[in-house]
């Protein structure tokens, strides 16, 4: 963990409340909605009143997004007491679950309920380890999986990058990856990205008009 961390955990904490607050704002206009003629005009009404253009199907699901969080706790001048310190204070813990371990064989802690992963973040080493373990884990539907200091770190860590470049050619409906380079730093100066699309699919071939008003339907249903 690091000075990033509470930043990340703030922006989950972020999401759920506008997910919170949007949630009736959308019942309420659907409810509006049906209460009405079905016209374009009624269909444009709903599209533009507050949310605009909320997907329901995105609303439907109860969830509370979390972070999990690696950190042995081995390093002399590591900043992770401060950072459990400062969401304390922020009255954030309740979206990260700490383990004091390496991440490798460690998997098994991540709840059912907050898998498949949509964003996994490695920013220690053992990557051929971690891509190993925790890539059948990530969200096939466009999960992310994020390695620091790659391309232009070690020579370890720029050949795990070409390897899954090799990967990507014999496998190219499976993941994209983008690389990226800050040619100013002298240390952890790259980051790669990479995307899983096993499963993608591009939204606007989800438009479906009957499945998104059952969706919001459903959602009245519920509340």
């Amino acid at each position: 963990m690091g000075y990033t961390t509470p930043f990340i955990v703030k922006a989950l904490s972020d999401n759920q409340q506008d997910v919170d607050r949007e949630r009736p704002l959308l019942i309420a206009k659907t409810r509006e909605a049906h209460q009405v003629a079905n016209t374009v005009e009624s269909q444009r009404d709903w599209f533009l009143a507050q949310p605009t253009g909320a997907d329901p199907r995105f609303y439907e699901p109860e969830y509370q997004p979390m972070l999990y969080a690696f950190d042995d706790f081995s390093e002399e001048y590591s900043s992770a007491p401060k950072v459990m310190e400062a969401l304390t204070a922020l009255g954030l813990e309740r979206f990260m679950t700490l383990s004091k371990s390496s991440a490798i064989n460690h998997s098994s802690i991540i709840a059912p309920s907050h898998l498949p992963i949509d964003l996994a973040w490695n920013d220690a080493l053992d990557y051929e380890a971690f891509f190993d373990e925790y890539w059948p884990l990530v969200n096939p539907n466009g999960g992310l999986m994020i390695f620091h200091n790659t391309v232009n770190g070690c020579p370890k860590c720029a050949m795990f990058v070409k390897q899954l470049k090799l990967k990507q050619v014999s496998q190219f409906s499976d993941f994209e990856l983008l690389s990226f380079f800050e040619p100013y730093k002298l240390h952890q100066n790259s980051y790669t990205v990479i995307r899983k699309i096993t499963a993608f699919k591009e939204h606007f071939l989800d438009w479906d008009q009957k499945s998104i008003a059952e969706s919001a339907l459903r959602l009245i249903d519920k509340h």
